[in-house]
């Protein structure tokens, strides 16, 4: 990494990055980013989560930026709680995601702003809404609507489940939806084009900051564009293989505050002297 330039906007993931399991913010991170921002940084938040779950850590943090959200499907101003920016999936491309996802057994759920309807009720569904205190709304008759303004298509199954099945959707939808992975048994779908890294390419244009004084951290493939995208781009030492394979420096754990000892080496101390990855 040979960039000597100063960062002045840091895109920060939110689920098994900045918190473990919906968790809180740990104080250590907390400090970090306060830090930051004392030193001038833009902290935003770049998260699968719509506004509704990501304004609560927005708010823990005391951000009042740009907030990316459903993967880069819509930015919302935190000030406002308005989107400044958003893209939906067609309706065509909902119900073949949702009906191919019948035919394999896999729950799937789509967005309503920051709804989440179902067509039938399951667990994983129930544990989702339950641990982003999110509203809920079963649909029977999902399959007989036309859906407008809808961000993105969310699948949920085993962990495990995810490395055989995810591959299947990303060859039926190539070129038609972006198919990503997030949290452990999280399949995404999106608009094509719409992803991490464009939405924070969107927010550095409009503060006038160069993409090289941009740092991003995440953990899975939702993050791809995001850390490619990046002046300096962190994967956690839990994230993606694939992920850890593009980014510039790989930090602590989750769970080891990854985000804070980010801040700590590349963002608040010259990037000269932070050069090299964390190895465990």
């Amino acid at each position: 990494m040979e960039s000597k330039q100063r960062i002045k906007l840091l895109a920060l993931d939110i689920d098994d990055t900045l918190v473990y399991k919906a968790g809180r913010v740990s104080q250590r991170n907390l400090d970090a980013i306060a830090a930051a921002r004392r030193a001038g940084v833009y902290v935003t938040l770049a998260t699968g989560r719509g506004y509704f779950g990501s304004s609560r850590v927005a708010k823990e943090l005391g951000l009042d930026t740009y907030i990316v959200n459903y993967g880069g499907a819509m930015i919302n101003d935190a000030k406002t709680g308005l989107p400044v920016f958003t893209t939906e999936l067609e309706n065509e491309l909902v119900q073949e995601i949702m009906t191919m996802a019948d035919e394999m057994g896999l729950h799937s759920h789509l967005y309503q702003g920051d709804c989440v309807v179902s067509q039938r009720p399951h667990p994983y569904v129930n544990m989702y809404v339950s641990a982003l205190d999110l509203p809920f709304e079963i649909d029977p008759e999902l399959k007989n609507k036309v859906w407008h303004n809808v961000p993105k298509v969310l699948i949920i199954t085993e962990p495990e489940r995810v490395r055989s099945v995810c591959p299947i959707f990303e060859r039926h939808f190539e070129g038609r939806v972006c198919v990503s992975t997030s949290s452990p048994g999280f399949i995404e779908f999106n608009r094509i084009g719409a992803n991490k890294g464009t939405a924070v390419a969107w927010i550095a244009e409009k503060l006038g900051v160069d993409r090289s004084e941009v740092a991003a951290i995440g953990d899975n493939t939702l993050d791809y564009e995001m850390i490619e995208y990046a002046g300096v781009g962190a994967v956690v030492e839990n994230g993606n293989e694939a992920l850890k394979a593009i980014a510039d420096v790989t930090v602590p754990s989750c769970t080891e505050d990854g985000v804070a000892y980010f801040i700590e080496n590349y963002i608040l101390k010259p990037l000269d002297e932070g050069e090299g990855s964390h190895e465990e």
